[in-house]
């Protein structure tokens, strides 16, 4: 089974080369990488451009302006004619097992059509082990900043991957289409993977596909810009996708849940949040308009097998990063 990487890059000069060297490294040597570049204007182009040379396994599209990352990745898969496709963060460092296990899995579950990694991050917590959805809708990465003490060391389903490093089959693209392009960037793998849950798709978690994340490193983490646009594009992913039956009943949780965001960000003073919030309310009508393709579509609406309590751990290690 072939696969294409796809890397989206945008002033990654201070860790492509290493993310880049980690793919190249890789056991299972079937593969190709495609790096999307979006007008970086730091020396990441140029790392890009040597390894490049001295590997023919990677090439280049350079864009003329920053298309976010949602738009760069489609843009990859519009010319990947391979069955399967890794998406790699520039600022992600691969196992060099990663790939080896990921095909593995892809050749075990055929009904899986996205495979999650353990993603770490570099002190050594937990960064993600698949997608969890708690009370009131809220998608967040499993284990976020928890010790590894073997809770993860089982394979298993989940709500969703982190797209920061995760596999998939390009039949499910096929499916039920790219990323939304909307998102621009953030929350488009929470929706990609809800929309692949409805239609009937599996997605398994390999904790034996081991990858580290610097996290952000392009926008910041917790910034005013990442803020804006996971707040937003949490509320598209939900009101997209969440069946019927199960929104009513989660709707005062949700309510809850995005006031609580408001108060906790406002008061430190990541005031964009309230912003995110307008401008989520104000594409209601298109978004209503694409629930409605969506939910034509699904073959399976029983996404409240997939809602696991309130999640506070996860909320708590959230409030802890506070700064």
């Amino acid at each position: 089974m072939r696969t294409t990487f796809v890397v989206v890059n945008y002033n990654g000069e201070k860790y492509i080369e290493r993310c880049m060297e980690s793919i190249l490294s890789q056991t299972c040597k079937k593969f190709r990488i495609l790096v999307v570049d979006n007008a970086s204007t730091d020396k990441s182009v140029q790392i890009i451009r040597n390894i490049a040379d001295r590997s023919s396994k990677v090439e280049v599209i350079r864009n003329d302006e920053n298309v976010g990352f949602a738009k760069a990745v489609n843009q990859a898969l519009e010319l990947i004619d391979s069955s399967l496709i890794a998406l790699v963060n520039n600022d992600v460092f691969l196992d060099n097992k990663w790939l080896e296990e990921m095909v593995k899995s892809a050749r075990n579950d055929l009904r899986a059509g996205i495979f999650a990694s353990k993603i770490y991050f570099l002190n050594g917590l937990i960064n993600s082990t698949g997608h969890a959805i708690y009370r009131g809708l809220a998608v967040m990465e499993r284990g976020f900043f928890e010790r590894d003490l073997g809770q993860y060391d089982e394979t298993c389903y989940v709500a969703g991957a982190c797209a920061a490093a995760a596999l998939y089959r390009r039949k499910l693209f096929e499916d039920i289409g790219f990323f939304d392009e909307d998102y621009f960037m953030y929350n488009e793998d929470v929706d990609l993977s809800l929309r692949a849950i409805l239609r009937g798709w599996n997605i398994r978690y390999i904790p034996t596909a081991i990858a580290y994340h610097v996290h952000s490193a392009s926008t910041g983490f917790l910034s005013d810009f990442s803020v804006y646009y996971n707040s937003r594009n949490w509320v598209w992913s939900v009101l997209k996708n969440v069946p019927t039956s199960v929104l009513v009943r989660e709707f005062p949780f949700f309510i809850a849940r995005n006031l609580t965001s408001i108060i906790f960000f406002c008061s430190s003073g990541r005031f964009s949040v309230l912003r995110s919030k307008i401008d989520a309310l104000r594409s209601i009508e298109k978004c209503l308009n694409k629930r409605r393709k969506i939910q034509e579509r699904k073959r399976f609406d029983r996404l409240d097998e997939y809602v696991e309590g309130f999640g506070w751990k996860s909320l708590l290690n959230v409030v802890s990063l506070r700064g």
